[in-house]
Parts: structure tokens; sequence; C-alpha cells
């Protein structure tokens, strides 16, 4: 059930989840009229003794009965929604202070294309920019703006208001990847390091206020990718390595608010992409081969095996106190997942879509999920 392979592209076809309910009518009993005759025009002398009367006092009042109209059923976990259409490459995702969920579209044709989108939780779509540089994480920052990355070899670190005002810091960071809020109050992200030749081995840790000062540390990392602040106070993140080789050996790095790094993993790991603070204490990255995987504070790695023909790519903590994961799947159509798994290892996928990548938790209770392969916005109930 394992796969030895890390890829992103392709596209798919994709899943819809449907569900109804149903009506019906009810009606009130009528109560019935009660009626009474006249007084008999010779009466006898005699007073007859008086019968008990058969008939109520009162007409009787009718207890309504119960509605027959059945309350709606919720979807099933695993329903999937998707919205929009030919979205240029969306990427990243994350839930906004203002209700809603935030993306990055990397572009089209060239890196310079790039926007951020917003929608709401009845699907509502919106845009910004047009001119940036492959934006390709986003996060919520502690000052109520949205903050991202763009990937690029003069990469920057942007920041959007909620209502769509962006701002950009740098300039000249080599490409620029995933971004976090760190326990500091300030955003942290990594840079990959691959320069234009595609050779790994200068990424760094970055750190920028929200007023935009920029500090890096490190120099000499793998490629790191994913980052997300850990229950312990510090900053975890993932190397990818040689994103070239299959057989890569993957790396999950710790860095204090204070710079000093710490590596673990190297020829245990295979192509570490993004991780997340789970909620049972440890951290959870995806990882090219065999899938899922957990470290706890401590360094200590345990991996779980994905079906085959899997690549998963984002992570997430789910409102059901379990992780859910993007699975981009291969180059076939249709092998997209998104994956559910517990604490204790249990797995289950679902879904047939093209390339999910980005995930995370929305204010409605569901997962939502960004499609690269085929330009939507996805919704799974959980």
């Amino acid at each position: 059930m394992s796969t030895r392979s890390f890829h992103q592209g392709g596209f798919a076809i994709v899943v819809l989840g449907v569900f109804c309910g149903c009506s019906g009518s009810s009606g009130s009993p009528v109560a019935p009229i009660l009626g009474g005759g006249s007084v008999p025009s010779t009466a006898p002398s005699a007073t007859p003794t008086p019968r008990p009367s058969s008939a109520p006092s009162s007409a009787p009042t009718a207890s309504p009965r119960p509605s027959s109209s059945p309350t709606p059923t919720a979807p099933p976990v695993g329903t999937i929604t998707e919205f929009g259409s030919s979205l240029p490459s969306p990427a990243g995702i994350t839930a906004g202070p203002d209700g809603n969920l935030w993306f990055t579209e990397l572009g089209g044709g060239s890196n310079t294309t790039g926007k951020i989108g917003r929608i709401t939780t009845a699907g509502a779509i919106t845009e910004f920019g047009g001119s940036l540089l492959a934006p390709v994480e986003i996060t919520t920052g502690p000052d109520g703006n949205l903050w991202f990355t763009e990937e690029a070899l003069t990469g920057k670190i942007g920041r959007i208001t909620t209502a769509g005002v962006i701002t950009e810091f740098g300039g000249s960071l080599l490409e620029p990847t995933g971004i976090t809020t760190g326990p500091d109050g300030n955003l942290w992200f990594t840079e990959d390091g691959v320069n234009s030749m595609g050779i790994a081995g200068s990424g760094k840790i970055g750190r920028i206020t929200t007023a935009g000062v920029i500090t890096e540390f490190g120099g000499s990392l793998l490629e790191p990718t994913g980052i997300a602040a850990g229950p312990d106070g510090n900053l975890w993140f993932t190397e990818l390595a040689n994103p070239g080789s299959e057989s890569s050996s993957g790396l999950i790095g710790r860095i204090t608010t204070a710079g000093a790094i710490t590596q673990f993993g190297g020829s245990v790991l295979e192509a570490a992409v993004k991780i997340r603070a789970g909620p049972d204490g440890n951290l959870w990255f995806t990882e090219g081969n065999p899938g899922i995987s957990r470290i706890t504070t401590a360094g200590v790695i345990t991996e779980f095996t994905l079906p085959s023909s899997s690549s998963p790519f984002g992570i997430t903590v789910g409102p059901d106190g379990n992780l859910w994961f993007a699975d981009e799947g291969n180059s076939i159509a249709g092998t997209g997942r998104i994956g559910r798994i517990t604490t204790g290892g249990a797995i289950t996928e679902f879904g047939s879509l093209a390339n999910p990548t980005g995930i995370t938790a929305g204010p409605d209770g569901n997962l939502w999920f960004t499609e690269t392969g085929n330009g939507k916005i996805g919704r799974i109930v959980p």
C-alpha cells in the first residue's frame, strides 16, 4: 500500500455531494358542533325528574397532531461540494478573521499573475491582486490581516487586509513558501533556497514583524517548505531535501524564537512537505513516502502508510479532533483524495479529485480545500 513517489500536477474528475430533505403536511381536527332542541309549548304540570344529559357542557378542544415533516438530515461524512471554475491554480487556504476562507492563486503562464481569493461559506468568490509573484501559502496574522508568501527567486512576503488592500515586503527572499503565526506575535516563514539551477542547500527560516521587519536564520537548510507553531513554544518545519530525488532524505527542523535550529530525521524520511500541530500534543506532517507521519516534541518519529498512488500535501486539524490532509494522487485523472487520519493512525480517504493541495478547517464546521488541477475550491463534511 505504500508509494515511493512525490509530485504535483495532473487533473481529475470531481465528485459532488448532495443531500435532500423531505417535507409533508399536517392538519388540525375540527371540533364537533353540538346542537340543542326547542322547549315544547305544552309542558306537563308535573316537573319530571331531570335525567343527566349525555351531551357535554362545552365542545371538547382538539389536541393538535404532531407534524409529519421530518427534520432535514445532515450530509454524511465525506460529502464534497465544489465552487468556482478555472481559478488560476489555487494553492494555499486558511480561515480568515472575518468568517470567510482566504486562498492563494499561483497564477497563469508566468509567476507574476498571482492573486489572493476570498470565498464565503456560501461559496461566493472574490479575487484581489493579479500581479503577485506566485503566492503559495497564506495564514491569519496576529494583527487581524492575512499574510502570504510569494514564491519567486526574488520572493516577497505579502499582507492583505480583509478589505483587500495588499502590501508587500522583501523582494530578495529566495522562494519563500510556508508561513505561520509564531508564539512571539510575529510571522515565521520558510525559504526553500532552491537556486536558478534547481539545486537545494541554501534554505532559511525567516521572521517578519507585523510592521514588515525581516530577519533570517540558517542558510544551509535543505529546502524547508512547511512551518507550524508547536505546542512547546517553538516553530517546527519540514525540509524536503532534494526535490528531484524520490529517495531524498527529508528532515524535520525545530527553531526557537531566538533562532536556534535543531534537525531530526535524515535517512528515515522522504520528502517531508507540510506540518501542523496535532490535537495530541505532537506535530503531524505529510511525507512523500509512506504518507503521514508524527513527531513528538522530543523528536521521535512514527510513520503511517497511505494507499498506493498517494502524494499527500496539505494537512490540518479538523473539528472532529482528527487530522485531515489533501492527497494529490498521481498523474492519472481522479486519483486525488481528501484523507482523514486519527491520532491512532486509522486512515480513510474520500473523493476523486483534481490535485487537492491546501486544506484548512472552516468556521462552518467543515473542511475547505483547494484543487490546483481544475481551479476549484472544495468543501468536505468531517
